[in-house]
C-alpha cells in the first residue's frame, strides 16, 4: 500500500467533512431510543392495517401513533445533527488505518476485517501478524482467549452496520485492535483487484475508533 498517501489523507478537510457524519451516527447512544420507538410504532401500524383491525383500534389512535413515530424520527435527526456538529468541531484529523480482510462471505462481499487506530495503524506487518494469529486461533483454539477470538470471526454473523468490537488485549499484546464487518458491495472491480494485490489490505478512516469506514477516496486517481 502507499503509506505516505494514506497518511496524507489524515489532514484532509474534505475527508473529515465527508466521513464525520456517518462516523458520528450512534456516538450519542440516546439516538437509539427515539429511533427504536419510531420503528416499533410504524411496525405496529403496518400490522394493524395488514390484520384489518383498524376499526378495532380506531383511526384517531392510529393517526396519533403515526404522529408520535414521525416525531421520534425528527428527534433522531436533531440528535444526529447535533452529534455531527460537535464531532466536526472537535475533529482536527481523520485517522487513517490499514484494514485487513480476515474471513468473510465472498458471495455477499462482506468480510470480518481488523484494524488499529493507534501507533501501528499504518504498519502493514503489524496487521499481517495479528491476522496470522487469528487464523491460527480459528484453526486450533487452545484456550479461552482464542475461543473469544473465534466467536468474533464467525462468518455466519454478517452485519456490516454493527459497531466494531475489540479483540482481547491478551491476544494482541495490549495493543488496541478492532474487528469490523465491512461490505465491499459498492467497490469497483479495480478496487477489489487492488485490495487483492495488497494481500487483502485496504484503506480505512476512523474518526470514531469503533465506527471505522472503508476509505474509498484512497483509491481515487
Amino acid at each position: 500500500m502507499e503509506i505516505e498517501k494514506l497518511k496524507s489523507l489524515e489532514k484532509s478537510q474534505d475527508i473529515i467533512n465527508k466521513y464525520v457524519g456517518i462516523s458520528s451516527f450512534g456516538k450519542n447512544r440516546i439516538v437509539y431510543l427515539p429511533m427504536l420507538i419510531g420503528i416499533g410504532l410504524l411496525m405496529f401500524v403496518v400490522m394493524v392495517f395488514l390484520g384489518n383491525v383498524t376499526e378495532t383500534i380506531g383511526m384517531p389512535i392510529i393517526i396519533g401513533l403515526i404522529a408520535v413515530s414521525i416525531l421520534c424520527f425528527v428527534m433522531v435527526k436533531i440528535i444526529s445533527n447535533a452529534t455531527k456538529k460537535k464531532l466536526l468541531l472537535e475533529t482536527k484529523s481523520a485517522p487513517t488505518c490499514i484494514g485487513k480482510i480476515v474471513v468473510g462471505n465472498d458471495m455477499e462481499k462482506v468480510y470480518h476485517c481488523i484494524y488499529t487506530t493507534e501507533e501501528h495503524r499504518h504498519d502493514e506487518q503489524f496487521v499481517d501478524d495479528i491476522a496470522d494469529k487469528i487464523w491460527a486461533a480459528i484453526s486450533n483454539p487452545s484456550g479461552p482467549v482464542e475461543h473469544q477470538v473465534v466467536n468474533l470471526f464467525r462468518p455466519d454473523f454478517i452485519k456490516p452496520n454493527e459497531f466494531s468490537k475489540k479483540l482481547p488485549l491478551l491476544f494482541t499484546e495490549n495493543k488496541e485492535v478492532w474487528t469490523k464487518q465491512v461490505s465491499f458491495k459498492l467497490a469497483t472491480v479495480q478496487i477489489m483487484e487492488q485490495i487483492k494485490a495488497d494481500e487483502d489490505k485496504f484503506a480505512m478512516v476512523a474518526i470514531v475508533a469503533e465506527n471505522a469506514r472503508f476509505l474509498s477516496d484512497y483509491y481515487a486517481k
